[in-house]
């Protein structure tokens, strides 16, 4: 047999809203009253800078975020300043950056093995942006 405890989750005037059982590590919640506010969460969107959500959204383009902005598509995509770019995204002229051409004048392998190429890349020492 496994056991278990009650969690009675109750309003200022008393009403339990909900309850939940511990069983090993888990919570199952059991809801005999539903009410609507226990519902809705709220959270403190803080506004941030356009080149911010640039980072943020996967570095989308410019006019697609400020279409989203000015369009209002997004909830919670508060901004401040300038719908604009302040310079160019580093990481973006690094990730559209091609390989530079092979020389002409170089070895040619001709056994297997003979030279093998490797990505190699440690944990990123840069934070996000998005992280805070």
């Amino acid at each position: 047999m496994i056991a278990f405890e009650w969690f009675p989750n109750k309003t200022q005037d008393g009403t339990e809203v909900m309850s939940a059982v511990k069983l090993g590590k888990l919570f199952a919640i059991k809801m005999d009253y539903p009410i609507p506010e226990t519902f809705i969460a709220q959270s403190n969107w803080k506004a941030a800078t356009f080149d911010t959500w640039h980072c943020c959204l996967a570095h989308t383009g410019a006019d697609t975020i400020r279409e989203m902005i000015t369009k209002n598509l997004v909830n919670g995509l508060n901004t401040y300043g300038d719908l604009k770019m302040q310079g160019q995204c580093e990481d973006c002229i690094y990730g559209k950056h091609s390989a530079c051409p092979y020389s002409k004048n170089h070895f040619r392998e001709k056994d297997i093995l003979e030279r093998i190429h490797v990505d190699i890349w440690d944990p990123a020492q840069t934070q996000s942006a998005c992280g805070a």
